[in-house]
């Protein structure tokens, strides 16, 4: 069993989930791993709870099932549990979302593409259509006359130190930076060990050691 955990700073709102419903499914975007010769797909994922897919040699049915194109070996995830919303806390804490059954495979790196959903804290306001994909997101609460909502990536951020992660900056097109992550401050200024720069997917020969306003951090492992 494999756990999607999440780790957010709320402020004025609450139950931060996935839009998922069986009226509305969410694709849950991920890169994977296969178990048997630890290579990992190139390209993101997408796995809907909702959808069955067969298994050869009859042996059932999954969300999600993949054959390795190295090893030849077949693969498959399922979701087990309905999202679980997120609830704001002071300092904030590592709370669990979603639980999957892998066999063969490992999910290695998750993206929050698709809409989130959550509940202004004191208005009982509903936000729809969130979009986290920038790491952070505003909005204002009309009931609650309060200007912004904000989701600060920064808590996240502190969690992986020492973690391998890809940066990719907003102002920066399809430029990306991999390295360690070393520290960030208040200022959302990150400092990298042994940063390399990937424009388009192709690596160039500059090395970095210090990136000013990442807004779209992403982890080479499971969060």
């Amino acid at each position: 069993m494999l756990t999607l955990t999440l780790t957010a700073d709320l402020s004025g709102v609450n139950e931060l989930v996935p839009d998922d419903s069986a009226e509305k499914n969410f694709w849950y975007t991920f890169k994977v791993q296969c178990v048997s010769c630890r290579e990992t797909h190139p390209n993101f994922i997408n796995i809907n709870r909702f959808e069955a897919n067969e298994m050869s040699g009859s042996r059932g049915e999954a969300n999600f099932v993949w054959k390795c194109k190295f090893c030849k070996k077949e693969s498959s995830a399922s979701v087990i549990s309905t999202p679980v919303p997120y609830q704001a806390a002071s300092p904030p804490t590592r709370q669990k979302i979603l639980e999957f059954d892998c066999r063969g495979l490992e999910l290695v790196e998750f993206k929050p593409e698709g809409d989130w959903l959550a509940v202004g804290t004191e208005s009982g306001t509903k936000f729809t259509a969130i979009d986290l994909n920038d790491g952070e997101w505003y909005d204002y609460d009309d009931k609650a006359g309060e200007e912004f909502v904000p989701i600060n990536p920064r808590p996240f951020l502190q969690n992986l130190v020492n973690e391998e992660v890809i940066i990719r900056l907003k102002w920066g097109g399809q430029t990306e930076y991999k390295g360690k992550l070393v520290s960030i401050d208040s200022y959302m200024n990150i400092q990298l060990s042994g940063a390399e720069e990937w424009i388009d997917s192709e690596m160039t020969n500059v090395t970095m050691s210090s990136i000013y306003q990442p807004p779209n951090p992403r982890k080479k492992e499971m969060m």
